[in-house]
């Protein structure tokens, strides 16, 4: 013969899973998820806003340890900008500069782009001179 239980009766290895999903004798609502969208508005609020992360979920009424986990896992993540500001300098004035290295010999630099290569150029001219 088999004995049954009442329901909600102690069982080795079972936990009573309605106990776990109230608290004090009250349900525990649990409020909705929020989506990528607003966690990225709102992250990029807290970005312009200038206060700490515990007055801003404060006043956005978030969880604090909530916020801090949204940043932490934009902190890991490598965002790609759609634009990046990019400085382009202006065109470098004219620049002329004649070097005579011996009567047939003429090197003439228009900008200060070729700066470098007649620098190498140079140095390999006085190595195949001191020969």
């Amino acid at each position: 013969m088999v004995k049954l239980r009442p329901a909600g009766a102690w069982r080795p290895g079972v936990i009573n899973a309605g106990a776990m999903k109230s608290l004090n004798g009250f349900p525990r609502h649990r409020k909705p998820r929020t989506s990528s969208s607003r966690r990225t508005q709102l992250l990029a609020a807290f970005d312009r806003s200038g206060l700490s992360a515990a007055a801003f979920a404060r006043r956005h009424g978030l969880p604090y340890t909530t916020f801090c986990g949204w940043r932490h896992r934009r902190a890991k993540t490598k965002v790609s900008p759609a634009f990046v500001e990019v400085e382009v300098p202006g065109p470098a004035a004219a620049v002329e500069l004649l070097i005579e290295v011996g009567a047939p010999t003429r090197l003439r630099i228009s900008s200060a782009g070729q700066i470098e290569l007649v620098a190498r150029f140079l140095h390999c001219f006085n190595a195949l001179a001191s020969c």
